[in-house]
C-alpha cells in the first residue's frame, strides 16, 4: 500500500501516518521528492484499511500496489531513483560508462588501463577482483590483491570502482591459500559499487544478507539478471534487496539465453527489456553489451542500440591488449573503440525522448 500526502502536509501530521502505520503492524518507508511526500507500507497489508489514512484530510490517497514487486515499481515512486557515485548520478537522464577489464590481472595492467579507460571517457572503473567461473579449474580471481589494485586504482584517477562479491564465502587465492575475511565483508570494506553477478541473482538469502550488510552506508548495488531469468523474477531479486533496507539499486541487463546456439553470439541481447524495466521500476537500468554479446565486433551497435532504448549506463570491458586478456578476452574492447562509444553515446543521449526514460525528478 502507498499513502500519499498532499503537498502542504506538516512534519507531525506526516508522523500522524507513521504512528497509524505502525498500530497496523506494518513498517513505514517514506519517500521525500521535490514535489511529493510518498509513504509505503512494508509488511502484511491485507488487515489495513486504506481508509484510516484517507479521513485523514493531509492525505492526497492511499492505494493498494497490484503488483508482486511493490517498493521497485512505478506505482510506488513514480520518479526514477537517483543514485550518487562520486560525481556520477544515476537516473538523471543522463548515460553513466562504466568500463575496465574483466578480471583484474595486477597492478601493471590495471593502472594503465584505468588512465586510459578515463580519458576515453570511462566514468566509474569495472574490474573482477573475484570471479564466478563454471569450472572450478579456471582462474577464480586475484581476490584480495585484485581489490587492492582497484582501491590504488582509484587512488590515482578518482574513479569510483564497481566489482562483484561472488558469495559470503572465504576465497582461495591462486597460491591455495585461505583468506581470513570473507568475499563479501572485503567488497564492502572497498568497493563503491557492489556487483551481485547473473549466477546469484536467485540467491535469496545472500541477497538478504547483502542488503542488511550494506543499508546503513545505503551502498550501491549493481544487480546482473540472470541469465534465464524473467523480467518478474529480476525484479523480485531487486525487491529482496530494497525490502531488507537499501534501496539504492541498479538492475543490470547482460543478455540471456534464448535461441541462439552460441555459435554468433554468447547470448541474446534483451535490449527490449531497457523500455520494460523503465516502464516498470523506478531503478535505474544499466546494460552490459560485452557478457550480451562475447563478441567485441557487436559491443560497440549494441551499446549504442542499448542508449536508444533509455539505458541510464552502460558496463564495458576493456582491456589494452585483448588477445592477451586473462578472461573473456574476446568480448573486450580497446580504450580507443571505447571512446569511440562513449562519443556517439553522448550525441544519442542529447537527442533521447523524455518518455524513453521515465520521470526523473521529482
Amino acid at each position: 500500500m502507498i499513502v500519499w500526502m498532499r503537498r502542504d502536509h506538516t512534519e507531525d501530521q506526516l508522523a500522524e501516518v507513521l504512528r497509524r502505520i505502525e498500530e497496523g503492524g506494518c513498517r513505514a518507508d517514506v519517500s521525500k521528492g521535490t514535489e511529493r511526500t510518498v509513504v509505503g507500507l512494508i509488511g502484511d497489508t491485507k488487515r489495513v484499511d486504506e481508509n484510516r489514512f484517507l479521513e485523514l484530510p493531509w492525505v492526497e490517497r492511499a492505494v493498494r500496489i497490484s503488483r508482486p514487486y511493490k517498493l521497485v515499481s512505478r506505482e510506488y515512486h513514480p520518479r526514477t531513483r537517483r543514485i550518487e557515485i562520486g560525481s556520477c548520478v544515476l537516473g538523471d537522464g543522463s548515460v553513466t560508462i562504466m568500463a575496465g577489464p574483466c578480471s583484474v590481472e595486477g597492478i601493471e595492467q590495471l593502472l594503465p588501463l584505468a588512465e586510459a579507460t578515463r580519458a576515453a571517457g570511462g566514468q566509474i572503473l569495472r574490474g573482477g577482483a573475484y570471479k564466478p567461473r563454471t569450472s572450478p579449474y579456471s582462474f577464480q580471481g586475484l581476490g584480495r590483491e585484485g581489490l587492492r589494485c582497484l582501491a590504488e586504482a582509484r587512488e590515482r584517477t578518482g574513479m569510483p570502482i564497481v566489482t562483484e562479491a561472488t558469495g559470503a564465502h572465504h576465497h582461495l587465492g591462486p597460491d591455495g591459500a585461505r583468506e581470513e575475511e570473507t568475499v563479501l565483508d572485503q567488497v564492502i570494506a572497498q568497493t563503491d559499487i557492489l556487483q551481485i553477478g547473473a549466477r546469484n541473482m536467485k540467491a535469496y538469502g545472500f541477497l538478504e544478507e547483502v542488503a542488511l550488510r550494506t543499508r546503513e552506508r545505503e551502498l550501491p548495488i549493481l544487480l546482473k539478471r540472470g541469465e534465464a531469468a524473467t523480467l518478474e523474477e529480476f525484479l523480485l531479486a531487486a525487491e529482496y534487496l530494497v525490502h531488507n533496507g537499501n534501496p539504492n539499486v541498479i538492475l543490470c541487463l547482460r543478455g540471456h539465453r534464448g535461441g541462439e546456439s552460441g555459435r554468433f553470439l554468447r547470448y541474446t541481447p534483451d535490449l527490449g527489456a531497457i523500455p520494460v524495466l523503465k516502464t516498470e521500476s523506478n531503478l535505474p537500468v544499466v546494460f552490459d553489451p560485452s557478457h550480451a554479446t562475447g563478441d567485441r565486433r557487436y559491443v560497440r551497435s549494441v551499446a549504442l542500440a542499448a542508449v536508444a532504448a533509455g539505458a541510464d549506463g552502460l558496463l564495458i570491458e576493456t582491456h589494452l591488449d585483448p588477445e592477451r586478456a586473462w578472461t573473456d578476452g574476446q568480448e573486450c574492447v580497446t580504450p580507443d573503440t571505447l571512446r569511440e562509444i562513449v562519443e556517439e553515446a553522448r550525441k544519442i543521449e542529447t537527442i533521447r525522448s523524455p518518455e524513453l526514460l521515465g520521470p526523473t525528478s521529482g
